[in-house]
């Protein structure tokens, strides 16, 4: 009676000790997802092409327009 217990027990242990390993890896991966995210985010943010703005004229000619002065 005791010995199937303890196989029972056993197991649930390794069945559980898996499932942690699965989620521990996804988690671990989700990770460096989430901090390739942020990269990403921050550069897009610190090295944003500068903005060109054109107008055009009557006759439909296009002129690019001065920067403005911050």
């Amino acid at each position: 009676m005791l010995g199937k217990r303890h196989e029972i027990a056993w197991l649930q242990s390794g069945f559980y000790r898996e499932k942690f390993r699965k989620v521990l890896r996804w988690l671990t991966v989700s990770v460096f997802i989430m901090f390739f995210l942020i990269g990403a985010i921050i550069y897009v943010v610190l090295f944003q092409p500068t903005v060109h703005y054109y107008a055009n004229t009557i006759d439909g000619k296009i002129m690019d327009m001065p920067q403005p002065r911050t």
